[in-house]
């Protein structure tokens, strides 16, 4: 991605070495700290071979923020995006042994995990002296078993990563950054919160941190570190670029199966203090469109009020989209977040079916699917877009109530819509029941298949992974290529920027979910040899 931004953006970018220099903020000539997201590709996030320049490349917002505590706190930070970079293990190696962080620490999804393992034992070869620390969404979901099963690296943090971070650095550089000395001083080990550590035992967990209360103490994401001339979500979550992403809002109230986030709750950000945020990349980096990430921003109606008072008067000429559930939202409130400038919001659906609805635990949040037609009918009318995540493959499923998940889909009629396979991550309840033998059986144990589109997860309903891939294959295609839905699309055009996104948004359907051969590992299953057009996807 950034090599394509590079050689067709009009606008003079940083080089690749300015990008990386820019990443650095040591302290009194020390970098405490180099904090990487490691690198995979649009392609390999999206289980396609080539996304064209659709876009994908998002910030790893969840470091940078601990970035910019850490400074605030007087450590010296580095920061490397490894995926919008496109930086191989090779180059980062090369940027370490060059800036001489004193300690790493990985920040991996699930599915990013094989790369970012590699690269930790890369690091441990190379600079045996330096603490590796691994971080992220993986080591939230199994601390204990990232620890035990990769000694690669020295501690794992989880949880919140602020306050943990903050005390294993204090410590370290209080012991001249004495990677053995520290290892061995169980003493401050067993007292940190939200960190695995290893003694003559094996690995002790810790119990974790508590969570930050108030999200106002915490300094805004560190984005001056961060290449934010290359990012761009993909077609369908954009209208006005520059486009900044933000976060307000931790943890999410409900209970889906599927999730992380399931039962962590949520803690808000002051609406004060999000505008201050907005007004501030309005003036820093020109944004013209937020995109907020949270899981439920809406959960809290009378902070979600407040929020677009607050924006309304603000002013700043900002569009915006959020993600939402159909509870949590009605007719006048929708009024108000669209007065506010919001233009899309992302509702996880994902079906129609009571039955599999209650399978994973989604009915807490959508109630039923009556209620669903009423949100939806009700934010159409508010004037906002909306895309509708829906699942398929869904525990207690069979491809004719997958069919049914696809109709109630096309009934929705919303201006896009997401069809994922359904992957129960580590760390899930559903992940937890499956390996239990409840639902069905996973089709493999490598995570960088992890990340929605790839049949890591059979269900009892279906006879082979094939058949579930062909199922998203048939609801992209039956949904988008309605003449109903292409006539609404054309009569929605509004500007040349909305035909580079439709165009960009085509490719990508055709390319990859719609017509797109299906991925090396279920042909291997289904007992075909790959061809010269099978898709490499790490």
């Amino acid at each position: 991605m950034f090599a394509s931004l590079l050689n067709g953006n009009k606008r003079k970018l940083p080089t690749l070495q300015e990008f990386i220099d820019r990443g650095f903020a040591p302290a009194g000539g020390v970098t405490d700290i180099l904090l990487i997201f490691p690198p995979t590709s649009v392609a390999d996030r999206y289980g396609k071979a080539d996304v064209g320049d659709a876009g994908g490349d998002l910030p790893p917002l969840g470091v940078t923020t601990i970035a910019a505590y850490l400074r605030e706190k007087g450590f010296g930070v580095g920061l490397l995006d490894g995926c919008g970079l496109g930086l191989g293990h090779n180059q980062i190696i090369d940027i370490i042994r060059a800036k001489d962080p004193k300690a790493v620490g990985i920040s991996s999804t699930t599915y990013a995990l094989p790369s970012g393992l590699a690269l930790a034992r890369r690091i441990r070869s190379e600079f045996p002296d330096k603490l590796v620390i691994l971080g992220g969404a993986h080591a939230n979901a199994v601390p204990l078993e990232s620890a035990q099963d990769y000694p690669e690296f020295d501690l794992v943090v989880y949880g919140e990563g602020e306050l943990s971070a903050e005390q294993i650095l204090g410590e370290y550089k209080k012991l001249g950054y004495d990677r053995t000395s520290f290892l061995e001083g169980e003493a401050f080990l067993s007292g940190v919160k939200g960190i695995v550590y290893r003694n003559a035992g094996g690995c002790v967990l810790n119990p974790e941190m508590p969570n930050i209360k108030n999200l106002d103490t915490l300094p805004l994401p560190a984005r001056d570190l961060l290449p934010m001339e290359i990012y761009l979500p993909l077609p369908n979550q954009y209208k006005k670029p520059p486009v900044v992403h933000m976060v307000v809002i931790r943890g999410c109230p409900y209970a889906c199966s599927f999730c992380d986030q399931a039962g962590t709750g949520g803690r808000t950000r002051s609406p004060a203090k999000a505008v201050e945020e907005i007004v501030h990349v309005v003036e820093k980096y020109g944004a013209r469109e937020i995109s907020f990430w949270d899981d439920t921003m809406s959960f809290n109606r009378v902070w979600m009020r407040k929020f677009c008072q607050l924006l309304i008067e603000a002013d700043t000429g900002v569009i915006w989209s959020c993600y939402a559930a159909v509870n949590t939202v009605d007719r006048q409130l929708l009024d108000l977040m669209h007065k506010a400038g919001c233009w899309n919001i992302f509702y996880g659906i994902e079906t129609g079916v009571p039955e599999l609805m209650k399978n994973i635990e989604s009915h807490r949040k959508n109630t039923s699917p009556d209620k669903i037609r009423k949100t939806m009918q009700e934010t159409k009318d508010a004037g906002i877009e909306i895309r509708g995540s829906f699942m398929i493959a869904l525990p207690g499923e069979t491809p004719e109530l997958a069919a049914e998940t696809i109709k109630f889909a096309i009934e929705l009629d919303p201006d896009y819509a997401q069809f994922s396979i359904t992957t129960p991550y580590p760390g899930t309840h559903l992940y937890d029941d499956i390996k239990q033998g409840k639902w069905g059986k996973l089709t493999t144990t490598d995570f960088s298949e992890f990340q929605g589109w790839n049949v890591v997860f059979l269900p009892n309903g279906y006879k082979s992974q094939k058949e579930v891939w062909e199922m998203e294959r048939k609801a992209f295609r039956s949904f988008y290529f309605r003449p109903k839905y292409i006539l609404k699309k054309f009569l929605q055009t509004r500007s040349l920027e909305d035909i580079k996104r439709y165009f960009k948004g085509l490719r990508l359907l055709i390319g990859g979910f719609a017509y797109g051969p299906m991925p090396p590992h279920i042909r291997e299953v289904e007992g075909r040899t790959p061809g010269p057009e099978a898709r490499v996807l790490h």
